[in-house]
């Protein structure tokens, strides 16, 4: 590694760090960075096209999957998130990133925060259990509620994407559809949905399962009760009355 690049470090780093070459052309970059449990924060980096690599050889995936499995498709799906949101990208569990000489410094910074949230399990965890809603209905309807013939992400008018509809079950001659509402934002389009699809789908009815009924303002659940047929104050309201009430649309 060119000397005055690890001297131009050292300086930004005030000294604390140390560089040994693992391998012709890789070198580990230890820096006073650390994983929760107090191990050193693992970087490696060689020079390719004429830029440096930074990245850990899948050490942080294999240190996260001690303690926590990737295994569904919205846990992969957070951890894809965390990985693009810090400027950084993955490939067969090595997580890269590139830089120049000049901003080789605050690349190393950026990197090391993004290894650090990707290894951290209170944030992951808080990740997960924000996005966990919608997987746990999905598990639900598909578990239970096959006899309903469920679909996922229908569009009962066409030509208008946006007005996409969760799930749609077929209990009978026409069709019910369901929103998933964790928030105001979510609410807002499910009302907006049903509004619509009331002047252009003849004959339906709509449900909405809500995370937690308590946190949408009222303003939003007066337009969602005179929008919708039925609302599920939470999911567990749901797991108990989805088969009544699906049984009384036949």
């Amino acid at each position: 590694m060119n000397e005055k690049i690890i001297n131009i470090l050292k300086t930004q780093f005030n000294g604390h760090i140390r560089l040994s070459e693992k391998r012709p052309g890789i070198w580990q970059i230890y820096l006073p960075f650390f994983h929760e449990d107090g191990d050193m924060i693992e970087v490696f980096i060689q020079k390719e096209k004429n830029k440096w690599k930074i990245c850990d050889y899948a050490m942080s995936v294999m240190r996260l999957s001690y303690t926590y499995d990737i295994d569904t498709e919205n846990k992969e799906k957070i951890f894809q998130k965390i990985i693009a949101e810090n400027g950084l990208k993955e490939e067969e569990g090595n997580i890269f990133t590139f830089a120049s000489d000049d901003n080789l410094y605050p690349t190393l910074l950026q990197y090391v925060q993004g290894i650090n949230k990707i290894t951290s399990m209170r944030y992951f965890r808080r990740e997960v259990i924000e996005n966990l809603f919608f997987e746990q209905l999905e598990e639900y309807i598909y578990a239970k509620l096959q006899i309903y013939k469920p679909q996922k992400n229908i569009l009962p008018i066409k030509d208008r994407d946006d007005l996409e509809v969760d799930f749609q079950f077929s209990p009978n001659g026409y069709p019910v559809f369901l929103f998933g509402v964790k928030d105001i934002a979510k609410a807002r389009l499910a009302a907006i949905c049903c509004l619509e699809y009331q002047k252009q789908v003849p004959k339906f009815r709509s449900y909405v399962v809500h995370e937690d009924f308590t946190r949408i303002p009222k303003k939003d659940i007066t337009r969602l009760t005179s929008a919708c047929d039925k609302q599920f104050v939470s999911l567990d309201d749901f797991r108990d009355n989805a088969t009544k009430s699906l049984e009384r649309e036949k």
